[in-house]
């Protein structure tokens, strides 16, 4: 409805006039209203939240109520979706709202373009990997990767070597986008129980390593 495309707009100018003028309030806000027109078009509703809570936080939202394990990353959103998604929130194209209808019923029809292949970060490197599972809370693969990383003694002579390089490196990614207001807590802590789950596989391999070293210096000594 027409009278209703700023409301998001207020929403968030009310959030930074809050902050401004009660310092010590606290926002909170149901996000699914923003997408409630689209309702039955989760992909879209997913993105449309995603690009309001970046804005809203920026703006001082402290709490939002919504699905959070549906969120994706704001920098996963696809060009042409997240477009529309800005256009919407911002109410800066009269057509927004026809557009994103018809983007909808191609992401409803799995459209590649639309879509991407969810799959092809499986033919990246095991660092790109690594990384990818950590930034996206995806614990399928990450034992084998860590185990393959682990393989790779060239690379990482000691098991700590793959926890110190590739699985860090991809939690500095996690920092990043957190930091940036592109990724939320609940997406973080996925992150870290896919870290976890990695280092956990680790520890063993670390133990024998430790033990081994032990032995060794008791040999030595002994001589």
């Amino acid at each position: 409805m027409e009278e209703h495309a700023n409301y998001g707009i207020y929403f968030i100018e009310c959030c930074t006039l809050i902050k401004e003028n009660l310092p010590g309030a606290h926002i909170s806000g149901g996000i699914s209203n923003i997408s409630f027109s689209f309702r039955g078009m989760e992909a879209v509703r997913e993105a449309m939240h995603s690009v309001f809570l970046y804005h809203a936080i920026k703006a001082g939202l402290d709490m939002g109520i919504v699905n959070a394990g549906a969120l994706p990353l704001y920098t996963d959103i696809d060009e042409e979706l997240l477009k529309l998604c800005e256009d919407l929130l911002w109410n800066r194209d009269e057509e927004a709202t026809e557009k994103m209808l018809v983007l909808a019923q191609k992401l409803k029809k799995g459209d590649k373009k639309a879509t991407g292949d969810e799959d092809a970060w499986r033919k990246e490197t095991v660092e790109k990997r690594l990384q990818h599972a950590l930034v996206k809370g995806i614990d399928t693969y990450v034992v084998g990767d860590t185990e393959e990383a682990r393989l790779c003694t060239d690379k990482y002579p000691r098991p700590l070597n793959v926890i110190e390089q590739p699985l860090m490196n991809g939690m500095s990614v996690v920092g990043e986008l957190f930091g940036a207001g592109k990724m939320f807590l609940p997406q973080v802590i996925k992150s870290a129980r896919v870290m976890k789950k990695a280092v956990a596989h680790l520890i063993p391999f670390m133990n024998a390593e430790r033990e081994e070293r032990l032995k060794t210096m008791s040999v030595e000594d002994a001589g």
